[in-house]
């Protein structure tokens, strides 16, 4: 646990740097000026917006499980779910991932293997519905000067999903002359993400919890007077997708700073004042994790577990 914990300390510290210089380059003055404007009642409203976002993953959770030959109640994986969430706002690197394959085991005596391969699933469609909304939140925004990066992003997350699922198909057609564990888990991953049916029912499902979650920074944004319009929503869109994207390579805990950064980038080359965009990621991002660290702890005290158990069995 030694490792685990310099680990989150150097991390931590990393994240308060990115956040604390973002706000150094804004001006601290000005942002604090700007979430005084901010309206309780939109802060409040996006709670319950966001919590709708969870029995979706739930359900869609529960449809990649079922393709798998297992069956689980929405209740039950809504926590699995939220716990290892929780692991990953706390802990480096997504370690927190290892939690919900150890709860599958544990609790329900689901292998490992299918642990992480349907975990690997969800993460896949997770990608590839945020970067289509990204791509086509790009297609609406044409008469914006994108900056490079930002094209560049979406370009090679297109590119790296179309490679795995490329892959997956190529293993289907020579899985009779690779064996052994590690082929069980690519086997499972394909079985989700090659079948129409499946990969319909997850799709949508995918693009269900990135809109309610896409919805939940709108309505924080709104909470800053004369901020939004339709002509906003792309911008959300596109700052949304770009901001999980930047998760896909987790330098911080629950990528805290580099979440906000991207966010502030996207926002102000909407025409969005950076104070307010900086602002409005902020409490976007302390929603989401507040929402999630809460739900983890709910269901740690029905689970009947401690969080130096769950940290335990991350490291």
């Amino acid at each position: 646990m030694q490792v685990t914990k310099r680990k989150i300390v150097a991390t931590s510290i990393l994240a308060i740097l990115i956040l604390f210089l973002v706000a150094g380059l804004i001006g601290v003055r000005d942002i604090a000026d700007t979430l005084r404007t901010a309206s309780p009642v939109l802060i409040a409203l996006s709670i319950p917006v966001y919590l709708i976002s969870w029995p979706l993953r739930g359900i869609r959770y529960q449809q990649i499980l079922a393709q798998l030959g297992h069956q689980g109640r929405l209740d039950f994986l809504v926590g699995c779910i939220s716990l290892s969430q929780s692991a990953n706002v706390i802990l480096p690197a997504r370690i927190g991932d290892v939690v919900r394959a150890y709860l599958l085991k544990k609790m329900k005596n689901i292998p490992l293997t299918t642990g992480f391969s349907s975990l690997a699933v969800e993460r896949i469609f997770d990608i590839l519905a945020i970067t289509m909304i990204g791509g086509f939140a790009v297609l609406g925004l044409q008469e914006l000067l994108l900056d490079q990066w930002i094209t560049n992003v979406i370009t090679i997350a297109g590119l790296a999903i179309l490679a795995v699922f490329g892959l997956l198909v190529m293993f289907l057609k020579l899985r009779t002359t690779i064996g052994g564990v590690a082929a069980r888990f690519i086997r499972e991953i394909a079985v989700v993400s090659t079948n129409p049916r499946a990969f319909a029912i997850v799709f949508t499902g995918s693009l269900s919890v990135w809109l309610f979650d896409i919805l939940t920074c709108f309505v924080i944004l709104s909470a800053f007077s004369g901020t939004t319009s339709l002509s906003t929503v792309p911008i959300v869109f596109l700052a949304i997708a770009v901001g999980n994207l930047t998760k896909i390579v987790p330098i911080t805990p629950g990528a805290i700073g580099t979440y906000e950064l991207a966010l502030t980038a996207i926002f102000s080359l909407g025409g969005i004042d950076p104070a307010i965009g900086f602002a409005a990621a902020v409490l976007d991002h302390a929603v989401k994790n507040s929402v999630t660290l809460i739900l983890g702890s709910v269901y740690l005290s029905r689970f009947g577990l401690s969080w130096s158990q769950l940290m335990d069995r991350s490291e």
